[in-house]
């Protein structure tokens, strides 16, 4: 393969990683923000829930917007790990914080029944991420490690192009 071949094909390459960071960031955001609004026109209503459009729902769309994208590009794009953590914490927070919220409509007789069954579905999901954890750590065990780019090129006597 030539270089200059090689030179385009990693230039795409960034520009397909950019393209999928932008959706991962946006896309994300815009999910969290929806679910925001959506937990601002949640009314109780006698006969059970409904949901009323208003300008607040708006202003929480616009404002959960302006706070999440932020934090979804320091999530995907920040190098320094106390920011990251920081960033994922929030964003943590929001989303536990949006399941546990239509909670406070539900009557106090309920509550018992409907944490027996949160139980058993943490249960459940930590058994399923369990098994994938032993699943890849299994596929894992069999494959060697991937030497550097730069050790790669040395021994094949191939130049190493990642300096230009």
């Amino acid at each position: 393969m030539s270089r200059h071949v090689l030179w385009y094909c990693m230039a795409i390459e960034k520009d397909t990683d950019r393209l999928l960071d932008r959706i991962i960031v946006y896309g994300l955001s815009l999910g969290f923000s929806v679910v925001l609004a959506t937990l601002e026109m949640l009314r109780v209503e006698h006969s059970g829930f409904a949901f009323e459009v208003t300008w607040r729902t708006f202003a929480v769309l616009l404002v959960a917007g302006l706070v999440l994208v932020p934090c979804f590009q320091v999530i995907v794009h920040s190098e320094r790990k106390g920011l990251r953590r920081v960033a994922l914490v929030a964003v943590s927070v929001i989303g536990v914080g949006s399941f546990f919220y239509p909670l406070r409509f539900v009557p106090r007789e309920k509550m018992g029944d409907i944490f027996a069954g949160l139980g058993l579905a943490v249960i459940a999901l930590a058994a399923a991420g369990g098994c994938l954890l032993w699943l890849r750590r299994l596929f894992e065990k069999d494959t060697p490690p991937e030497e550097p780019a730069s050790e790669k090129g040395s021994q094949t006597g191939t130049a190493d192009v990642s300096r230009r």
